[in-house]
């Protein structure tokens, strides 16, 4: 009867052991679960504020390998419709400045070949597909950089608006089954939230851009301008930076407009826009403050410096001509001094943009 009694024993232990540990496995696999639904709904809130769409980008990639155990690595890359290729805009576990140097043609996605960027897939092994599908310059350079030392890649394409804008990769480097249907489900929930952030983040600059831009011209209108020129001030304050700010008035701008209408004189502030901003630098600033009436502010320029750029734009008699009409313009400079804000710089350069004006009547 002792030995029935021992072996009862040892059987019921034995099935407390396994009820223990399947109850272990599900408490571990119900947390992760829970954790998991609360990270999606902390994710899908935080996408929703962001504003800056390439802020967002690595956000996205930050949050998703997050929620992809599996994944290694990742990229997210973005089509360019003007220029027909694919731009890698955010990395993980790569060099995003050594990707941005590489541009792919849809045709040479795998998720292209699969399934013509239709829905998210498992790629596995895709080294041996980027070498006969990927040209050979862009699969060394990939090589190089050690971005093709992947066993598996969870992919998806990202649609806005029904329109095709990207697509999202997360790497894994050691397992060829990796992923799963699951993860294909939980890539396909952040895409449709990345979709909505995307959209929400564009208008966003869109309505910055409508905000900040005269409708005419392009360039900045003069409230943004003003802003822009009051931070300047106190960055030179503060660090002593050097800037210049430029006043310009068209001559004789109101004669084409009496001449040959409104359309005309539209199509020359137009034309006079773009002029300034082809032959100023990325760091400058050019904006109309209304009328025929533009500024500029020329960074870690003095006087001299300005001078030689209005120069050189005001000798550019192809440039500043438009239908046989003769641009001509005058200008004032202001070499920002300790002391001087925003009012007082503009006047300044008003004084001295109408001194020239003066000249010139005086000279004809």
């Amino acid at each position: 009867m002792k030995p029935f009694i021992v072996l009862m024993f040892v059987l019921i232990v034995l099935a407390l052991m396994v009820v223990a540990n399947m109850y272990v496995r599900l408490k571990g696999k119900y947390e992760r679960e829970v954790n998991l639904n609360n990270l999606l709904i902390e994710i899908s809130k935080e996408f929703s504020v962001y504003k800056d769409v390439y802020k967002l980008y690595k956000k996205i990639l930050v949050d998703t390998l997050k929620i992809i155990e599996e994944g290694d690595a990742g990229s997210i890359l973005i089509y360019n419709r003007e220029k027909d290729h694919m731009e890698y805009v955010a990395a993980i576990g790569y060099d995003i400045d050594e990707l941005k140097k590489i541009n792919l043609k849809k045709e040479e996605l795998y998720l292209y070949k699969l399934n013509r960027l239709n829905s998210a897939d498992i790629i596995k092994n895709p080294r041996a597909f980027d070498s006969e599908y990927i040209d050979n310059e862009k699969y060394n350079m990939l090589m190089e950089m050690e971005a093709l030392n992947i066993k598996s890649v969870l992919s998806a394409p990202i649609y806005v608006d029904g329109e095709f804008y990207g697509i999202i990769n997360i790497d894994n480097n050691s397992n060829v089954d990796a992923f799963s249907e699951k993860d294909i489900e939980l890539i396909d929930f952040l895409v449709k939230q990345m979709e909505i952030a995307i959209k929400n983040a564009h208008l966003l600059d869109e309505l910055k851009h409508t905000l900040r831009t005269d409708d005419l011209t392009g360039v900045y209108n003069r409230r943004y301008f003003e802003e822009l020129l009051e931070k300047e001030i106190r960055r030179a304050q503060r660090y002593g930076n050097r800037f210049s700010l430029v006043l310009i008035d068209l001559d004789n701008f109101k004669p084409i407009n009496d001449t040959f209408g409104h359309k005309k004189g539209d199509k020359v502030l137009k034309h006079f826009a773009n002029i300034l901003k082809c032959n100023l630098r990325d760091t400058d600033i050019v904006a109309r403050l209304g009328g025929d009436e533009f500024v500029i502010l020329l960074h870690g320029a003095d006087e001299n410096q300005a001078e030689g750029k209005m120069g050189f734009i005001k000798n550019c008699p192809v440039e500043n001509t438009v239908d046989d009409l003769v641009i001509d313009f005058s200008y004032g400079i202001c070499e920002y001094k300790d002391g001087l804000d925003i009012d007082k710089m503009i006047t300044c350069a008003d004084d001295k943009m109408y001194e020239q004006k003066k000249i010139k009547k005086i000279e004809r």
